[in-house]
């Protein structure tokens, strides 16, 4: 059988490396108290909310990585509605230029971000369309990017501006995942929903 690319999947890589350069520049630009940071933060968002929207429909039908079905399509593009949202608000008055009295409104947005992308990372596990072990390269992702943000939350409560460029690591997490969806969008094809645990189901049936 002739393999053929999954679009969807390589256009979603593509969006999310364009989105972690950006986010890169971003963090670079808030450690800075640059305001350049609000176009970028703006700019981000947005590749991630079209990537949500790629990854939960498919531009074909058999590509979406939740089998468009409702609930992993509804965290999906919640999740790229949330993140877009949040964005338009950090680029507001009570933003970015509102200094330290934003920080606490920050965080609850980034535990909702964080809520909302394992609950799609989750999503992508149980519907299957991605092979395993790669339909856990989301939620890995997910958790690495998490204990990274941690350590450097700790690393600059405990000596402030030590974390330097480390800083930026967090946000280098969506493009190495971009990069796994476009090497697989050229080496594997979507499995069939709920397909994924079928060898070892087959296999329990004739052991």
């Amino acid at each position: 059988m002739q393999r053929t690319t999954v679009w969807s999947w390589l256009v979603g890589g593509l969006l999310l490396l364009a989105q972690s350069v950006l986010g890169v520049l971003s963090a670079i630009a808030v450690r800075s108290g640059d305001v350049v940071s609000v176009p970028y933060e703006l700019g981000a968002a947005f590749l991630v909310a079209v990537a949500c929207v790629v990854y939960a429909f498919g531009l074909r039908p058999s590509e979406s990585v939740v089998a468009r079905g409702p609930g992993g399509v509804a965290i999906l593009l919640a999740l790229g509605a949330f993140v877009l949202v949040r964005a338009v608000w950090w680029a507001g008055p009570t933003g970015f230029m509102a200094g330290v009295g934003a920080e606490v409104t920050a965080a609850l947005g980034a535990i909702v971000s964080f809520v909302l992308a394992v609950g799609g990372a989750i999503a992508i596990i149980r519907v299957g369309v991605i092979p395993r072990p790669w339909s856990w390269i989301p939620l890995a992702a997910i958790v690495l990017g998490l204990g990274l943000a941690v350590v450097l939350a700790a690393v600059t409560v405990v000596a402030p501006g030590a974390g330097g460029p480390v800083g930026v690591l967090p946000a280098t997490i969506p493009g190495v995942v971009g990069i796994v969806s476009m090497v697989l969008a050229v080496t594997t094809q979507p499995s069939p929903a709920g397909t994924s645990t079928a060898p070892s189901s087959a296999a329990m049936r004739h052991g």
